[in-house]
């Protein structure tokens, strides 16, 4: 095995999925901390600065406004991990219950929605310019043809 194989397998050996999330913010302590990206279990988000030890506690809110609605999430969660020489957090959410579990599946669910809409459309982009690509095509070879039939037309096959 290869070492570009050996580190996408140990980077996925996560327990949850990710989902890369941009727009989302944690809304802890007065600060609001960029989320990078989340998952059932926590969170990886920006923390510049002090603070945020690991086996910190966090209390706050997750915010993100989609095309469609905004989702707040409340949450409590305690920093597992420092990442990017101390400028990233990722952090493990306490036991989510009921109606806290509902709502963070409604996030991801929106994240997920809004990340396969934007891909169709790019699909759709790439879509319609192979098309006029072809149409160009198509009408160079059309204008050519009939560029020659008219030479043809006007000095016949002798050239004169």
């Amino acid at each position: 095995m290869n070492a570009v194989a050996e580190a996408a397998i140990g980077q996925e050996r996560r327990r949850h999925g990710r989902w890369s999330v941009s727009g989302a913010y944690a809304a802890v302590q007065g600060r609001k901390l960029p989320l990078i990206d989340i998952s059932i279990g926590g969170f990886l988000a920006r923390l510049p600065g002090e603070g945020g030890d690991v086996s910190s506690p966090l209390e706050g809110t997750i915010y993100w406004r989609g095309s469609r609605e905004l989702i707040e999430f409340p949450f409590s969660a305690e920093i597992v991990r420092r990442l990017d020489s101390g400028e990233s957090v990722a952090a493990q959410f306490h036991a989510l219950e009921g109606e806290s579990i509902d709502t963070l599946l409604r996030f991801l669910s929106a994240i997920e929605a809004e990340r396969r809409e934007r891909i169709e459309g790019e699909q759709r982009a790439a879509m319609r310019r192979i098309l006029l690509r072809k149409l160009a095509l198509w009408g160079v070879a059309g204008a050519s043809i009939l560029a020659a039939l008219w030479l043809v037309w006007q000095f016949g096959l002798n050239g004169s």
